[in-house]
């Protein structure tokens, strides 16, 4: 981040894993496109529109973000790109607006949005507002190797209960008119977790995890990856190693057509 003392260890690792691993799963049918550090700002991710729109109706699209998310005090979530201000969110952050026009009106219908940022408002530390908080010194389990969180260092202005409800409406905003299928780190009131450990951030990890296990020939039965499987992989695996201190969100799927990655 250009404010260096907002800076994760792990997110652009993320990008990084993301596309190694897609390179080699499709290799040679995959087209992939890396916006890393000082290159993630709101303009250079908008542009990525223009390739989305020369795809065709059999392609699949996943756009996968990592980063700090932000809650500001009108209670509208923006992802922080590299040169956000922290304190005035809405100037250059990624809005959920702006992340639902990447996938808008363009061609392919099997689309996948990967949130590996929590929702920085959902967690409930404090009844005062005003309280700054930082990784070091929240009241909140962190699982044994974390060393940071997608979301310290910003303003609290809503509850737990209250927050948890605003991420279901933006997933379902979000979700409105473009058949994504939308899958978020961090639901309720937690962060988003980073660790050695694990070498990424804690949900992209698990994204990881369950392309490379759940394409084995032996699970499923013919080693397709429905989406329905991947979530609830995705949704298990982050629940059990943060012990049950960061659930993903995903949007209500459309169980009628629970497509293949393939």
């Amino acid at each position: 981040y250009l404010d260096e003392s907002m800076n994760l260890r792990f997110a652009d690792v993320d990008v990084r894993s993301i596309s190694e691993l897609l390179s080699e799963k499709f290799k040679g049918r995959v087209e992939i496109d890396t916006l890393n550090n000082a290159k993630a700002t709101k303009s250079n991710i908008l542009s990525i529109k223009d390739k989305l729109k020369t795809t065709t109706v059999n392609d699949i699209v996943i756009v996968s973000f990592s980063g700090h998310g932000l809650v500001d005090e009108e209670k509208a979530f923006y992802f922080a790109t590299h040169d956000i201000d922290f304190n005035n969110p809405s100037e250059k952050g990624m809005s959920y607006d702006n992340i639902q026009s990447l996938l808008d009106d363009i061609p392919a219908r099997k689309k996948i949005l990967l949130i590996d940022a929590c929702h920085s408002g959902e967690l409930d530390v404090s009844t005062d507002s005003s309280t700054s908080l930082a990784s070091t010194n929240v009241n909140s389990y962190i699982p044994e190797g974390a060393k940071g969180s997608k979301g310290s260092k910003v303003r609290s202005t809503t509850s737990g209960k209250d927050s948890f409800e605003l991420m279901q409406t933006l997933f379902y905003d979000l979700d409105r008119g473009n058949g994504s299928f939308v899958i978020s780190a961090a639901g309720g009131k937690e962060f988003a977790f980073e660790s050695d450990n694990w070498g990424n951030g804690v949900f992209t990890y698990s994204f990881l995890k369950a392309i490379n296990e759940l394409s084995r020939s032996s699970y499923p039965e013919d080693g397709k990856i429905n989406i329905s499987e991947l979530k609830n992989y995705i949704y298990k695996n982050v629940t059990r190693l943060t012990n049950n201190q960061q659930k993903p969100t995903s949007r209500a799927e459309n169980l009628e057509w629970d497509w293949v990655l393939e």
